[in-house]
């Protein structure tokens, strides 16, 4: 596959991940990882969803999820934007001003 890459991605150095301490007595902060297990409501709520439903795509409008955000802060579920992580949403919002 890789002799139809252009010579920039030939060119490209890969991501080399920083220390990794192998000391338990430090947190990491530089991996975005969290040094503590999930809470017990979040994995009860993971065995819920692992239903039937849950081989399907989810909606990509987000009706359900908008509209309780909503509810939550006051606004109308239009005020409320969902995005597949920061960079889709940074993305959006810089094509809408420029």
């Amino acid at each position: 596959m890789s002799k139809y890459w252009s010579e920039i991605t030939k060119s490209i150095e890969p991501y080399v991940c920083g220390e990794q301490p192998k000391d338990k007595k430090y947190i990491k902060l530089n991996t975005n990882e969290s040094p503590y297990p999930p809470s017990p409501k979040v994995l009860e709520a993971i065995k819920n969803a692992a239903n039937g439903e849950l081989r399907l795509y989810p909606d990509p409008d987000c009706d359900e999820f908008r509209k309780a955000i909503a509810e939550y802060y006051n606004l109308s579920k239009d005020e409320i934007f969902i995005g597949n992580g920061s960079d889709e949403v940074l993305a959006f919002s810089i094509f809408n001003f420029f």
